[in-house]
């Protein structure tokens, strides 16, 4: 036996034989070598039987045991899986010039060899595969880097995780991140961004985890609860939850609802889920949301209280006088409760005169020496309000100092104004208004919340805006009168919420209209023909800039006439217009790539790149490393190939209506079409036709028109804010009738 250096740092490959003692910290055990060497160990790691290992440390003689290995740190030594390998190498963002076609020649070339040639002898490689020798090298400089985790990336590659997600999962899992997901997949669920309960529930079935494993039971509840918060709502009730996760968990046991129930009731003694008495019926939430909605009820309980800034009344008409001569009764009235309530509420359609209400405010407040915040759920919703006020506004999220990962602002640290606008308030879901108020100090700050009813609720769970008008549960005046100067463009809007489409309205001076209705398209892809002659010909002979000025907007992203499909076709149509470019065909599954000239907007708050949520920008290069070259309203973002922030990009020819809430364009083409019936009701032609200032096109068939505008949806989110204010009010009531007994 060759004598072993006792002192330097060592390898030892291996499978553990035999494990005397394991602990998370500690362990010891027996290892076989592939010589059939068996060698005794004992250090820092987690050992299991029969797992294949390389063991980092050095050899030691313990007076009691013997020579032994003393281990400082454990990798995992699987057989690199060949699929795995393959998408490896294709999509590590380090490795150039390798795709997938190279990835399998090399693959499959040097098969088990494959590691040992790379460490020894690149040039193999690169000869092999048509690289640069400086590439071979470059692979192999990356390998050796990583190579306590390559083994790892390449069986977790085969999964669908990219470079940038295995990465990040070893460094939050250890070195035991396998062993960790052997036992429980669903942990990806809340490691990784993007991978929810039917992507993981897929690589835990390739692992051979049982349907009735108890993770996998208690994950598919928890995505259920997740799931009716990401269609807005705050509640499930406990039975239609149980149906809900037998449906999707598919346990083919008779005893499948009572392992259901089972892991629901120990999720909810565990406080992990809440479960409330509804209505007479038990509904199950997350518990952070029930509390906020409670605490938000208790904030909205003070909104009575008078405002300190305008205690006197005479004071505060001879101001209203003084700088809202032109205002109607309406507009008076919430100028008046506005500035007389610590929280009020304006709500009005397009056209209602809400803007007006709002500058007539802020000059009021400006009079007084008082210092206004403006603030809006989005940056385009900020500069909206900016451009209709001429104050500066700003975002929630930075309004509350938000970096990614917490808030600022808050309690002990609130906002600092006399008084707070918050514009487009329908767009507000829960947990923003809780920080929100969780930041406002009602002692010296007054709070107008700003917003229009009849658009969509927010994405996010609640609909604050119309339960605090359903209620009245704060002082609220509702815009009901098109104000005179509003024109043919807002009226046409307004006639929207009574089922009425309006005919295309008379020329206007240079030839545009204000509004256009074209309804002859029974065939979705005749009308996706139609839209797309509009951008080949039609709108820049009306004065608009394609690119700019015109945003298309639809219910859905899938199908012909969804976001995915119109926005790889107008990409085409546009880059082949206005530059002679050929956009290559996008492979089935794949995404087109971003081309120079190409819109584009941000679908996640990104505070590293100080790029907002719904922020669009236009891509002004592509570099020849392939980094994008981004402006985002006058602030260049540049992007690498293969950073994981791509993900957070999309073409934005064409959005969702929803994604648009909150946003003005000079030209709206809003998309109705009977193939997507199932989500049309009266509120959504109404957001999508309101995204207009100048023009807006209804482009569809009739009956999808018709019946978008016709059908009335009683938005039915589960929420608790009623019942709490409800009770709030009960109690305050109860308390006053003791007071006056006594």
């Amino acid at each position: 036996m060759p004598k072993r250096n006792e002192s330097n740092p060592a390898r030892l490959r291996g499978r553990i034989e035999r494990v005397y003692y394991a602990g998370p910290k500690f362990s010891a055990g027996r290892l076989l070598t592939p010589t059939g060497e068996e060698v005794q160990f004992a250090g820092n790691l987690f050992a299991r039987e029969n797992q294949p290992v390389v063991l980092l440390g050095s050899w030691a003689t313990h007076p009691k045991y013997g020579r032994q290995f003393k281990v400082d740190g454990m990798e995992h030594d699987l057989e690199l899986d060949p699929e795995g390998l393959i998408h490896y190498l294709a999509n590590h963002p380090e490795i150039k010039g390798i795709g997938p076609a190279k990835a399998r020649l090399i693959v499959e070339s040097f098969g088990d060899a494959f590691e040992e040639t790379l460490l020894n002898d690149p040039e193999r490689i690169a000869l092999k595969a048509r690289l640069p020798l400086d590439a071979a090298r470059r692979l192999r400089d990356e390998w050796l880097k990583n190579r306590s985790v390559n083994a790892v990336m390449a069986w977790l590659s085969a999964f669908g995780l990219t470079h940038h997600q295995v990465t990040t999962l070893v460094e939050r899992l250890g070195g035991n991140c396998l062993d960790i997901l052997k036992e429980d997949p669903y942990i990806l669920i809340r490691e990784i961004r993007g991978f929810g309960f039917k992507k993981v529930d897929k690589i835990a079935r390739k692992l051979g985890t049982p349907k009735d494993h108890t993770p996998r039971i208690r994950a598919g509840l928890n995505f259920c609860v997740r799931e009716a918060l990401d269609n807005g709502h705050c509640w499930i009730e406990y039975e239609d939850l149980v149906d809900q996760a037998n449906l999707l968990l598919v346990m083919d046991a008779l005893d499948s609802r009572v392992r259901i129930e089972s892991a629901l009731d120990a999720l909810i003694e565990e406080q992990a889920l809440s479960c409330d008495s509804h209505g007479g019926r038990f509904v199950v939430a997350l518990p952070e949301i029930v509390r906020m909605e409670r605490e938000l009820a208790s904030l909205f309980g003070q909104a009575e209280t008078p405002n300190l800034h305008f205690q006197s009344v005479k004071k505060l008409d001879a101001l209203i006088r003084r700088c809202a001569s032109t205002l109607n009764d309406k507009q008076l009235e919430a100028v008046r409760s506005a500035l007389q309530h610590s929280i009020s509420l304006i709500s009005g359609g397009a056209g209602s005169g809400k803007s007006y209400t709002i500058s007539v405010i802020n000059t009021i407040c400006e009079e007084s020496d008082l210092e206004v915040v403006l603030a809006a759920p989005t940056g385009k919703a900020a500069k909206r309000l900016e451009e209709v006020s001429g104050r500066s506004g700003t975002t929630i999220h930075r309004l509350l100092g938000y970096d990614g990962k917490g808030f600022s602002r808050s309690k002990e640290n609130p906002i600092d104004a006399d008084v707070l606008v918050v514009d487009e308030f329908s767009m507000v879901d829960v947990p923003l208004a809780w920080h929100l108020f969780e930041a406002v100090d009602l002692s010296r700050t007054t709070v107008l919340l700003v917003g229009d009813h009849n658009q969509l609720p927010p994405v996010g769970p609640g609909n604050i805006l119309r339960d605090l008008i359903q209620t009245r549960a704060i002082p609220t005046v509702i815009l009901d009168k098109v104000v005179r100067q509003a024109g043919v463009l807002k009226e046409n809007c307004t006639a929207v919420l009574k089922g009425e489409v309006r005919k295309t309205s008379e020329a206007s001076v240079g030839g545009c209209r204000d509004w256009y209705l074209v309804d002859q398209f029974t065939d979705p892809m005749a009308a996706r023909s139609f839209l797309l002659e509009l951008f080949q010909e039609r709108l820049d002979a009306l004065g608009f800039d394609i690119i700019k000025d015109v945003q298309v907007l639809t219910p859905t992203h899938k199908g012909p006439l969804g976001t995915k499909e119109l926005n790889e076709e107008l990409q085409r149509l546009i880059q082949r217009k206005l530059w002679n470019t050929e956009v290559p065909p996008v492979a089935m599954g794949r995404r087109a790539p971003f081309l120079k000239h190409d819109k584009v907007i941000q679908t996640r708050n990104n505070y590293d790149l100080n790029v907002m949520n719904g922020a669009i920008g236009y891509v002004v290069d592509v570099l020849a490393n392939g980094t994008l070259v981004i402006d985002f309203d006058g602030m260049p973002v540049e992007l690498e190939k293969g950073s994981p922030d791509l993900q957070d990009l999309q073409l934005a020819y064409a959005l969702t209506i929803h994604k648009t809430q909150g946003s003005e364009f000079p030209c709206a083409v809003v998309v109705v079409h009977k193939v997507h019936s199932f989500m049309h009701h009266r509120n959504l032609l109404y957001t999508g036709v309101t995204r207009a200032r100048r023009t807006a096109i209804v482009l569809g068939d009739h009956w999808g028109i018709q019946n978008c505008a016709k059908r009335c949806q009683v938005d039915d989110r589960r929420t608790f804010l009623p019942l709490f204010l409800d009770a709030a009010q009960h109690a305050d009531a109860d308390f006053a009738r003791v007071a006056e007994a006594e």
